[in-house]
């Protein structure tokens, strides 16, 4: 190949998809695969790595769920690169690009993000099947990019089976050395926990199937809580959103929405979410039933946040459950009494307070070593 064009130039501006019809897209998704992937057929899958040893380190990461800003590079189409009479080994150099890999894999979630108002803009039935099928090609894309980075040859495979009934499959990516905002890449045991608790009575964190539900995932990580909230209420399929702030957290996430539910990408909507500057245009602009998050609060200004955000988003009558560990050394030690500052005890308290809370124990196997324990919090409106 003495050609070569990078993302950054022929990917189209999420900006305008509207304006992009399935053929577009479709050109585009496979000027992707043949960048990323020239030899491989289209239908990626994701390599599976079995494992049975946890890969969390001894070190303390901070939090990559929310970040004062972002580049804003929907409307840059960027600048055309080529390069000739290029070696395979210039080629590898190009593929391996990180800001060009950066920039597919945040186009890739974004265009899936905005799937269906593309998907109901057209009114072509013939077109509108097209679309959905770009969609779960995207997702396969998706799934690929998190099976081949090159840093996924420690990656983990993680299957739990909850309450004898719940089966989960997760693929728990290595923390990157240079990027401490990609926590979100591993399953961490606060989520674990929570989700054990979840499956062992899901009524009493409102998981009731006799109604239509709204849930919400704040700083989801691996998407463990959203994927058994999914699991619990099953058909017909609840409004499920998964939100997280770091790209290849996003990318990480698809992949293992699409392993656990393989026929069909619409049961978890998974969004870009910051907490410090929210958008709370579709699908965040209705209020949630139910909203979730563990081991989210790294920094005395994240619990401010998220209470910012639930003060929006939590119905009158919703509950937000929140479950984060217990440090006694670090950095973040104490970051509970941070969350306790934000949201009074229920007497004498107006606004969102905390309705219950519980200390658990460490539970054996399960959590890193600075982990003395966790504490769930029930909270809400105050009556």
């Amino acid at each position: 190949m003495s050609h070569i064009i990078l993302p950054t130039a022929f990917l189209p501006p999420l900006a305008r998809l509207r304006t992009f019809s399935g053929a577009h897209v479709s050109a585009s998704l496979r000027s992707l695969r043949d960048f990323y992937w020239p030899s491989v057929p289209s239908r990626l899958t994701v390599p599976v790595r079995k494992a049975s040893t946890r890969i969390h380190d001894q070190s303390v990461p901070d939090s990559g769920y929310a970040s004062a800003e972002e580049d804003d590079d929907e409307d840059d189409e960027g600048g055309e690169e080529e390069s000739d009479g290029l070696t395979d080994e210039d080629e590898d150099i190009l593929r391996a690009d990180p800001i060009e890999r950066a920039f597919a894999i945040k186009w890739i979630t974004g265009f899936i993000s905005r799937s269906d108002v593309w998907i109901e803009d057209t009114l072509d039935e013939a077109e509108a099947e097209t679309r959905r099928d770009l969609v779960e090609e995207a997702a396969q894309i998706v799934s690929a990019f998190a099976g081949d980075d090159e840093e996924t040859e420690c990656a983990v495979t993680r299957s739990f089976e909850f309450n004898g009934s719940v089966k989960v499959e997760l693929n728990d990516a290595p923390l990157s050395s240079e990027d401490h905002t990609s926590v979100g890449l591993q399953s961490w045991a606060s989520s674990i926990l929570l989700a054990e608790k979840m499956c062992g009575s899901p009524g009493t964190f409102g998981l009731d199937k006799s109604r239509p539900l709204r849930v919400l995932e704040l700083g989801a990580g691996t998407g463990l809580l959203s994927i058994v909230a999914a699991k619990l209420l099953g058909v017909p399929e609840p409004t499920i959103i998964a939100t997280d702030y770091h790209s290849d957290v996003l990318a990480n996430l698809s992949a293992n929405v699409q392993t656990n539910f393989p026929c069909s990408s619409f049961v978890i909507d998974i969004r870009r979410f910051d907490w410090e500057s929210p958008d709370f245009s579709h699908p965040m602009d209705k209020p949630f039933d139910i909203i979730l998050a563990a081991d989210v609060i790294y920094h005395a200004k994240h619990a401010e946040w998220i209470k910012g955000c639930v003060e929006r988003l939590l119905t009158p009558n919703g509950t937000f459950w929140l479950m984060i560990p217990l440090r006694s050394t670090g950095r973040h030690e104490g970051m509970d009494h941070t969350v306790e500052a934000v949201f009074p005890e229920s007497e004498m308290a107006f606004g969102l307070v905390v309705l219950e809370k519980k200390t658990i124990g460490r539970q054996g196997g399960v959590g890193r070593a600075d982990e003395g324990g966790y504490k769930l919090f029930k909270i809400g409106w105050a009556i």
